[in-house]
């Protein structure tokens, strides 16, 4: 066995560690209002420090027909043409005189959605109106570039009418996506540039506090090239629309993965090596010094619309091996992008929710949960590749450095050392090296923790993820992958698609230091969360959860009645699971559904239900010293 040691001082400096994680996206916006993807919405929603900024490709050229061409037509990027001729979108169409006039209807059926469950969008500038583009050849340049700017001001004028200026300072506003794509970028990048332009002097003139920048190229020479270029254009060159030099630029934004379904298999070097070249060019660059740095597409490999039947190893997808590369990916961030190269980290975009190319039970699409039936579905089950982010969201806002001389610290296992304020510590572990095979280098991290307070008492729960633990598709094997499956087997399955603790919780008082022997095989990821105790309130005196749940009730997808159940989830620091209770009717105080599982996240489904009845629900918070909240409001459901 594999002994590493790693100690952190508790009162030595910290960083703050923001948490850059919080975004997601997917390919097509009208997908967006789709039933099952306004399902996923609830789910993504569920936990603390669930995704802050959603970003999503042709907001400006919505067809309005949700996932028709990707059902029907099987158009996996959801539009029968992306651009040039043949376009169906309907948002922007020209009057007599050639003056733009909006169809608002699917674009706030789209952000509406987002907005309402507490994101922000990452709104790129994608693709071009099919009636202002200049021709079929040229579809992604505007007829005029005056054309191009009122649109935008358009657009931007109306989500401030409709969401107040507030919420749009939070959003980032991205010219164009992959732009190194058009042949003629890479020959002649001027008219890109004057698309910036003219986008940028758009919005800022509407308000100088939005934010606007690009490129959102690939990692490839065309996008390291066009992208050097358009750094110098913004630094120093002609500007396109006032004639001044340079152009404003509040963030940089690039595309780096790791793998390529055609080319190389998951490597760590192979995301992070074009973005050591990306932050080398923004160095040539020093008025650019602090500027927010995104990558916004930064996923495990590309073409996440390719899944098992096209490569058989895209199967790591569905397990243990995802949510592991991406503990590892985010640490590494903070060691590469934060520590060595000193760049202003804002957004990782793991561009993971793309539910709509799951078409069927794991088949190893770039999606974060797995339809239950033929797609569209709007019951699926949570891959182990979601938990990784309600686990990343218990981390701290401040970062810790550990101490380890081993050169593999940090390439092969890592601690991710993090508290928020002084009564909070948390503590991600991971062993992680590239390579599919799990059953090598397995390890035990000794963590010490030194200088607690000697006087307080702390709670310790121990969350993870691995081969059997927090892992649906383990389940499924288990059964010998079984399909379609009964209810008892989809019932079985369930139970491990949450987030599980992986020990007993525990405390501790009286002690300044803390040991933990935790034993990770290859590509698990833990998390220890430390609480200092308060003083408990009374068990049951207090409502954590204000609001009743919302119910919805459907037929599942072997015809059984189940009840869909969402609430408001806390935000207690000490927050260690939710109980839900189950009544027939008003009258009836209830059971407990999950006494012997605390459930991490605000959303399950409950099966165990039949027609013709009445039922009431509510929902208790369990803290890590194992009191419990009063429950909350029922909410009240008729089957």
């Amino acid at each position: 066995m594999i002994f590493k040691d790693v100690t952190v001082d508790l009162r030595s400096e910290t960083k703050p560690f923001k948490h850059f994680f919080r975004a997601t996206g997917y390919a097509n916006a009208d997908y967006t209002y789709t039933p099952p993807v306004k399902r996923m919405y609830d789910c993504l929603a569920s936990y603390q420090g669930y995704p802050l900024y959603m970003r999503l490709h042709n907001i400006l050229s919505l067809h309005g027909k949700g996932d028709y061409y990707i059902t029907r037509e099987g158009l996996d990027y959801g539009n029968p043409v992306i651009n040039g001729s043949g376009q169906v979108d309907i948002v922007v169409s020209l009057d007599e005189d050639g003056k733009p006039v909006f169809n608002w209807e699917p674009v706030d059926a789209v952000y509406d959605i987002i907005i309402g469950h507490g994101m922000h969008p990452i709104m790129e500038a994608v693709y071009m109106p099919g009636c202002i583009a200049r021709s079929d050849t040229e579809y992604y340049l505007p007829k005029t570039f005056a054309l191009w700017e009122a649109v935008t001001e358009a657009f931007v004028k109306h989500w401030i009418n409709r969401y107040g200026i507030d919420e749009v300072r939070e959003w980032y506003f991205e010219i164009c996506n992959e732009p190194e794509q058009y042949p003629l970028w890479n020959e002649d990048p001027s008219s890109f540039f004057a698309l910036y332009d003219y986008f940028e002097h758009a919005i800022h003139r509407i308000d100088t506090r939005l934010k606007v920048g690009g490129p959102a190229v690939k990692q490839w020479e065309d996008g390291q090239r066009l992208y050097k270029a358009f750094l110098r254009h913004c630094h120093d060159g002609s500007n396109y629309r006032t004639g001044e030099y340079g152009t404003r630029l509040d963030f940089i934004s690039v595309h780096s993965k790791g793998g390529h379904p055609d080319l190389v298999g998951p490597s760590m070097d192979y995301l992070f090596n074009p973005l050591r070249e990306f932050a080398a060019v923004l160095g040539e660059f020093p008025d650019f010094a602090g500027i927010e740095f995104f990558n916004d597409e930064s996923d495990i490999v590309w073409e996440g619309n390719m899944g098992i039947s096209h490569k058989s190893w895209l199967n790591f997808r569905n397990t243990h091996y995802a949510p592991g590369f991406i503990g590892k990916m985010i640490h590494q961030y903070c060691l590469i992008l934060q520590d060595e190269l000193n760049l202003n980290l804002s957004i990782v975009d793991s561009d993971n929710c793309h539910l709509p190319w799951e078409k069927s039970f794991f088949s190893g699409n770039r999606s974060q949960f797995t339809p239950l039936g033929p797609a569209p579905c709007t019951d699926f089950i949570k891959k182990p590749m979601f938990n990784i982010f309600p686990l990343l969201g218990k981390l701290g806002d401040e970062r810790y450095t550990g101490k380890n001389n081993d050169p593999e610290f940090g390439t092969k296992y890592g601690v991710l050392a993090t508290r928020k304020e002084e009564a909070c510590y948390s503590f991600l572990l991971w062993n992680f090296e590239d390579g599919l095979s799990d059953d090598v280098n397995d390890r035990t991290i000794r963590l010490r923790l030194e200088n607690l307070d000697a006087s307080a008492c702390y709670d310790v729960l121990h969350y993870r993820i691995d081969g059997s633990t927090s892992n649906a598709y383990a389940a499924w094997s288990r059964m010998g992958k079984p399909y379609p499956l009964t209810l008892e087997q989809t019932a079985l399955i369930r139970e491990k698609e949450e987030l599980e603790l992986y020990d007993a919780p525990s405390c501790f008082s009286g002690r300044d230091s803390y040991n933990a022997e935790v034993h990770l095989p290859l590509h698990a990821v833990s998390l220890l969360l430390l609480v200092r105790r308060s003083e408990p309130a009374a068990a049951g005196s207090e409502r954590a959860i204000a609001n009743a749940p919302v119910l919805a009730a459907e037929k599942g997808v072997l015809g059984n009645t189940q009840v869909f159940i969402r609430w408001n989830f806390s935000e207690r620091p000490d927050l260690a699971g939710y109980y839900i209770y189950r009544g027939l009717g008003t009258d009836d105080p209830g059971v407990c559904i999950n006494k012997d599982k605390p459930l991490q996240c605000s959303y399950c489904v409950d099966m165990d239900v039949s027609g013709g009845q009445s039922l009431s629900y509510s929902v208790s918070v369990v803290y890590a010293d194992g009191t419990e909240s009063g429950r909350s409001p029922e909410g009240v459901i008729s089957l």
